[in-house]
């Protein structure tokens, strides 16, 4: 990340939802002030093109977002200055970017395809939620607490494309659903900001750029985390590849260079800055982790195992979040407590040592990788027919309540 001068910040204020921001100050002098001034800050490349929008139409819009993304920004017809602005910005790939090398490191992640979606649901989704301020918008949209599964299944859809091999070439599915989660951001933070029940002065900016950089942590060093605590322990050169492929997910996001974590070093900073500062838990951020749980996960382990044994259920996912996310948060976001989450810190290991045999097995890293692809293809297609779910994003959603994105 980018340093800047200690109180180069453009901000006096500090939203009043955040605490202990002298503490943090003191012991983040450097990013600290950045994080607090970027709470104030929304996206100007994105804004701008939502502002036109306005105008434009939002479908009409929106179809020419998604011609720019796929055939380029010279196939759409009178294009908005803003919508040049943002795809140059777009296809303006830094030097430190080798997708590649990334592709390359990353070529087998896919054998721990099980795992990846426990802790996508139970450690990055969940631990988002503890922060009032930053889960006011899914709170506003109205949609989440009724929709958990579905918006768990458009998280995942983007978050596969993202991290597929080719998937962030410039033409590449991820590439396109990772600038329509950004302009997603826009539409929400351009509703939001003419709202009455949005506090200002409380929160800062809707969907800011300091919590968007905290994506980071959220979707890359939280669950490498959260997997190794169930044994899913990622070979070094496949760890340092999935660093750089979220550096540039962040990039393409619209984080800026000064919050921009580049390595498991400065997502840690980032995270304990995040944690120390975060506004207090309220009721909605428990009602969210209660509705994911219940409409998602808990039924989600049920698959897995037989019919008589569905009552152990809800202490597993209880048990797997207390690991993941911390006993402090946990009990903050009344997960309740269950001796299941000591025998998963015990087994964690053992299941490290028998991953890491598979490793160094001659063929088992390609043969495992076929069957977490296999896996992940069933599973995909098992929880769109639960769901109703014929869509990738929002922003293409036909049917349900309204939201600021959707355009079906």
């Amino acid at each position: 990340m980018r340093e800047i001068p200690q109180g180069s910040g453009q901000h006096a204020a500090i939203p009043s939802s955040v605490r202990r921001s002298r503490e943090a100050i003191d012991r983040f002098p450097v990013l600290a002030p950045a994080y607090f001034d970027a709470m104030w800050e929304g996206d100007p490349l994105a804004d701008a093109f939502v502002a036109d929008a306005v105008a434009l139409g939002k479908g009409r819009a929106m179809k020419m977002l998604r011609t720019a993304c796929r055939e380029g920004i010279a196939a759409v017809e009178d294009p908005p200055a803003s919508l040049v602005a943002l795809f140059a910005h777009l296809e303006d790939v830094p030097e430190w970017v080798d997708l590649a090398a990334i592709d390359r490191a990353c070529r087998y992640v896919g054998r721990f395809t099980r795992q990846g979606g426990i802790v996508l649901g139970a450690a990055s989704l969940v631990g988002g939620y503890a922060n009032s301020a930053a889960s006011r918008p899914l709170e506003m949209t109205g949609r989440y607490v009724e929709n958990a599964g579905v918006r768990t299944i458009e998280v995942a859809s983007w978050l596969v494309e993202a991290s597929s091999t080719g998937g962030l070439l410039r033409y590449g599915k991820g590439f396109e659903l990772t600038v329509r989660v950004r302009i997603i951001h826009a539409l929400v933070r351009e509703a939001l900001r003419g709202d009455p029940r949005w506090d200002g002065p409380a929160w800062g900016v809707p969907i800011c750029r300091a919590y968007l950089a905290y994506t980071l942590v959220e979707f890359c060093l939280i669950p490498l985390r959260g997997m190794a605590a169930i044994g899913a322990v990622f070979l070094p050169h496949e760890e340092a590849a999935y660093y750089a492929r979220w550096r540039y997910i962040g990039h393409l996001l619209g984080i800026p260079p000064d919050l921009l974590a580049t390595n498991k070093v400065e997502q840690e900073a980032l995270e304990e800055l995040y944690l120390m500062t975060r506004p207090e838990v309220d009721d909605y951020c428990r009602d969210l982790v209660g509705a994911i749980n219940r409409e998602f996960l808990v039924p989600e382990i049920e698959q897995l195992l037989p019919r008589p044994a569905h009552r152990w259920a809800p202490p597993i996912v209880h048990a797997l979040e207390r690991v993941f996310l911390g006993d402090q948060i946990a009990t903050e976001l009344a997960i309740p407590d269950t001796r299941l989450k000591t025998v998963i810190r015990r087994v964690g290991p053992a299941l490290a040592a028998i991953n890491g045999v598979l490793d160094r097995t001659p063929g088992m890293l390609s043969l495992r990788t076929a069957m977490g692809e296999r896996y992940r293809i069933k599973q995909d297609a098992r929880l769109r027919a639960r769901y109703s779910v014929r869509h990738d994003l929002v922003d293409t959603a036909p049917t349900g309540r309204p939201h600021p994105a959707r355009t079906g």
